[in-house]
């Protein structure tokens, strides 16, 4: 299974951040996701968000790390 090509590296990292993320706050999960360079609607796939709402908590933690 390991040496299946079709299972990419990329593909891999991604299982692992939905593991490593599973039951943590959903600000953390996409401040996290964020930093790690997904946009608003690889996130939102990701956490079960819609795009719209991923942006909008982005927004909530820019200001809240402003403060």
């Amino acid at each position: 299974m390991l040496d299946d090509p079709k299972i990419s590296l990329e593909t891999t990292m991604r299982a692992l951040l939905l593991i490593a993320l599973r039951g943590i706050d959903a600000d953390v999960q996409v401040d996290t996701l964020s930093r790690a360079g997904f946009g608003n609607t690889e996130i939102g796939n990701m956490t079960g968000m819609t795009a719209n709402a991923v942006g909008l908590r982005k927004i909530k933690l820019k200001k809240k790390g402003a403060k």
